[in-house]
């Protein structure tokens, strides 16, 4: 990964915009927000969130612009009964993890090397390929794929959590995870510029929201939503080794694809191509702010929130479980406290508190930044209709129950 960001570019301020796996991907893939394209919550049971009916992935689009869209592993956008727009799916079923949406998932090394295959029977002067690949490796409990704890350049404990063994030892599982991704994303890279491809390849690796710790996955901290972007570009539009400190939004992504490709974006995307920092020196940054969800679904805290290069304004819509810091390792990013009342307000200056350990939602001086904040969180959940506004929102659990109930009733 090192290598392909010296080749092309890291993008230092990417934040996703929901914690979670299901609705963070669901919204890069479409350029629209959770509550805009109906995946607020996780896919799995017991949520059961959907795309609304008319939503069109990434896969969807790209087949319609005559991309051979293919899906390596496993995606996590859709059930497995939903194709999605994939022409197909190429996967090593060794029956070894099974995902809560009932597919099978391969290791990171089974899906390089399926990759590979299709590189060696791929007739790349036909159409073009889109290839979405998934890994499962970095997900807790870090044992798949037969990767094991690596401390070999040791262990940084980040202070909201205790230094203590358990800690160390989830730390370095997630250090022994990465590695073993990293060598799978290595034979990737080496096969498509031994194909000759790379160089008329766009290569985007991200990842979908922040680490498996407490403050971090399932918050709007940036623990939670600050996420990995790279991206290397064909030699026509490379700008290799250049770092970007732009705010962006990974419903940036799609966009920017649409963009590069020039293809026609479509119209009801509501990301921001940033396409003109590889085009243009001179440019300047697409956005001024960032803004993020979570759904409570029962036991996280419902909110929202804006962030600006300094300042993370979260507003919380329900109570929860938040131990004092430094937390200890219970259920991952989930205390084991008291329910307790959250604060309608949290404010917190990133430059010098960038853990966000001191909440400035109260404090006096911030008075004027606090309003502009609010004005500028509640303007958008007031364009893309956030059904937060018109009372606690309700599951899809909910809605899936009382359908049920009607039907019986009928």
């Amino acid at each position: 990964l090192d290598k392909l960001a010296a080749k092309g570019c890291r993008f230092d301020k990417n934040f996703c915009t929901s914690p979670i796996c299901a609705p963070s991907r669901g919204a890069m893939m479409t350029g629209r927000y959770p509550q805009t394209n109906g995946i607020m919550g996780n896919i799995q049971a017991p949520y059961h969130w959907r795309y609304n009916k008319g939503e069109r992935h990434l896969s969807h689009l790209l087949d319609e612009q005559g991309y051979h869209t293919v899906l390596f592993n496993f995606q996590h956008e859709a059930t497995f009964d939903n194709p999605l727009g994939f022409r197909e799916r190429r996967a090593v079923d060794t029956g070894s993890k099974k995902l809560m949406t009932g597919e099978h998932v391969s290791t990171a090394e089974e899906t390089a090397e399926e990759f590979i295959k299709f590189l060696k029977d791929y007739d790349s002067e036909s159409n073009p390929f889109y290839a979405q690949i998934g890994f499962f490796e970095t997900h807790t409990p870090y044992n798949f794929g037969n990767t094991e704890m690596d401390d070999s350049l040791g262990i940084g404990i980040p202070p909201y959590m205790v230094d203590e063994k358990k800690e160390r030892e989830h730390i370095a599982g997630l250090q022994g995870a990465i590695r073993g991704l990293d060598e799978a994303i290595g034979q990737i890279l080496s096969a498509l510029s031994e194909s000759g491809l790379e160089k008329d390849t766009i290569i985007i690796f991200v990842a979908d929201h922040g680490v498996e710790f407490p403050h971090c996955k399932c918050y709007l901290y940036d623990g939670g939503i600050h996420s990995a972007l790279l991206m290397k570009l064909p030699r026509s539009l490379s700008k290799g080794g250049k770092i970007c400190d732009w705010l962006i939004s990974n419903i940036d992504v799609a966009p920017t694809l649409f963009d590069l490709l020039d293809l026609p974006c479509p119209d009801n995307l509501q990301g921001r191509s940033f396409a003109d920092f590889f085009r243009n020196d001179e440019a300047t940054p697409t956005r001024e702010t960032v803004f993020a969800m979570m759904q409570a679904d029962g036991k996280y805290v419902e909110s929202r929130c804006i962030r600006t290069t300094q300042y993370k304004l979260i507003r919380n819509f329900s109570p929860s479980r938040a131990p004092e810091t430094p937390f200890k390792l219970g259920e991952v990013g989930i205390s084991q406290g008291a329910l307790e009342e959250r604060p309608l307000v949290e404010l917190y200056d990133l430059h010098d508190d960038p853990y966000e350990l001191n909440n400035l939602g109260l404090e006096p001086s911030l008075k004027k930044v606090r309003k502009d904040l609010n004005e500028r969180l509640f303007i958008w959940l007031n364009e893309i209709k956030d059904p937060i506004l018109k009372g606690p929102t309700p599951t899809a659990y909910y809605r899936m129950a009382i359908a049920d109930l009607m039907k019986s009733n009928n």
